[in-house]
């Protein structure tokens, strides 16, 4: 079997979208002949969840900008206390320490936006010292654990996903040394991430940057086609594939065995018309808004009874009763709070439709949140809420899966004809023909494994 590096700094967040992609990439390349071994930080205060992997895991050292300057700090003012030659008394000693950690909590305070000159401080010295990224002090101690073992074993290729982008400099170091096929893995861009910004002055060093880090990559792969078209405005010249992330079947394995030992399990028929949404709503950010004035609407146009809807949110509530208070629905919404993953699942396959709800921003456009994998794997119809164009809206018409919505009456066109079906049929079907496993992470895991043998060839 050939054996490939991964540099993955996201890998035991297991709650995390990204460790979810590069979890699974590292869980099923066995099966398509790579073997991967990974390198990863030791952030201690993370447990290592990976009974579920069979692979090698490298863990190693890791020291944060933060821990990097504050233990400088300390060993500056250790070296002038012994140069002192014990001049100071106890209590100059005592007051030398108390200093040290006053001077701490001084650090400790500036990251408090509520000091809005310590904030913009912050804001500088992140533009000069977290440069590419704050987890930059990881390269070296990544960078030695793997050039040890591509010095000891035959390593056939070598993968690397951002963010951070130090992930990538240790890859591209890796590369130079070895001269074996390398895949950079951008799951969100660089210098094209719409959320990302700096100063001119730093633009000019992270473009330069990236330009230098990528010349000598074999392949760029991204998780959308339009993010994989933006990335080739920068890098005209590189190999670039989109590869998008999935569900893992095994994730659902045990609904498979609830519903073959309860027949009545999945939805029966009931006289409401459930929407579930699971999720953080980012502030606000991700609004529900439309979906709850197309209910008020329709009801007063007389087109619809919302007593036979209900509408369940689990997760983060950010002003859901003052949304439903204002259309007068609380009594048809249900916040339910933060509940186990298992239980989501279980709540969403017994209800009728599933509520995808993004942010309505441009910004959003060449992302696909993950969620909608999920939501593939339970087979149910969707109702998305989002920006009018993009990668979302593109896999949503494409797979024909459901709705997807960005305005009040295109909301309230899609409500009314899942309202219709439900109340004639008692159900809402899914009349998408998509072969699911295409959007498995089994798959994602295949892509990589194809492209890896390309590229070896």
């Amino acid at each position: 079997m050939k054996k490939v590096i991964l540099i993955a700094f996201y890998f035991n967040q297991v709650n995390e979208i990204a460790s979810k992609r590069l979890r699974a990439l590292a869980k099923y390349l066995p099966q398509f002949g790579w073997e991967p071994i990974v390198i990863v930080p030791d952030l201690g205060f993370i447990p290592k969840e990976n009974d579920d992997l069979n692979c090698r895991i490298i863990y190693t050292e890791y020291e944060d900008m933060f821990s990097h300057f504050s233990n400088k700090f300390k060993k500056s003012n250790s070296s002038e206390a012994d140069d002192s030659k014990g001049s100071r008394d106890s209590r100059d000693s005592k007051d030398s320490k108390d200093s040290i950690e006053f001077n701490d909590e001084k650090l400790k305070d500036s990251t408090s936006y509520s000091n809005p000159i310590a904030s913009k401080a912050i804001s500088i010295a992140g533009e000069v010292f977290a440069y590419p990224d704050g987890m930059k002090y990881w390269h070296e101690s990544a960078f030695k654990e793997a050039s040890k073992i591509m010095d000891e074993e035959e390593i056939d290729a070598i993968i690397s996903s951002s963010w951070p982008i130090t992930c990538h400099t240790i890859a591209k170091d890796l590369k130079e040394h070895h001269d074996i096929p390398w895949i950079a893995d951008l799951r969100d861009l660089w210098n094209l991430n719409p959320y990302v910004s700096h100063t001119f002055i730093r633009d000019y060093f992270e473009k330069r940057l990236e330009l230098k880090t990528f010349e000598n990559a074999d392949a760029l792969t991204t998780t959308t086609d339009l993010a994989a078209e933006t990335l080739s405005t920068l890098h005209p010249m590189s190999r670039i594939v989109p590869i998008l992330s999935g569900y893992d079947k095994d994730d659902f394995k045990f609904l498979e065995e609830l519903v073959s030992k309860n027949d009545n399990f999945s939805n029966d028929f009931s006289e409401k018309l459930k929407f579930i949404y699971a999720g953080s709503l980012y502030g606000g950010k991700r609004d529900p808004t439309y979906l709850f004035e197309a209910i008020r609407q329709l009801e007063d146009e007389g087109k619809l009874d919302s007593s036979k809807i209900s509408i369940e949110f689990y997760g983060d509530s950010t002003g859901l009763e003052e949304i439903a208070s204002r259309y007068g629905l609380l009594d048809i919404v249900h916040i339910g709070g933060k509940i186990a993953h298992e239980e989501v699942l279980k709540k969403q396959l017994n209800s009728d439709v599933l509520l995808l709800i993004s942010w309505d921003n441009e910004k959003e456009k060449m992302f696909i949140p993950g969620k909608i994998y999920e939501y593939f794997a339970l087979k149910k119809p969707v109702l998305s809420i989002g920006y009018k164009e993009g990668s979302l809206k593109d896999l949503i018409e494409e797979t024909k899966v459901g709705y997807h919505v960005s305005s009040l009456e295109s909301t309230k066109e899609a409500l009314l004809n899942i309202y219709d079906e439900f109340v004639e049929n008692g159900t809402v079907e899914l009349s998408s023909d998509i072969n699911i496993e295409d959007y498995s992470m089994e798959n994602m895991a295949k892509k990589f494994a194809d492209l890896l043998n390309e590229l070896e060839n």
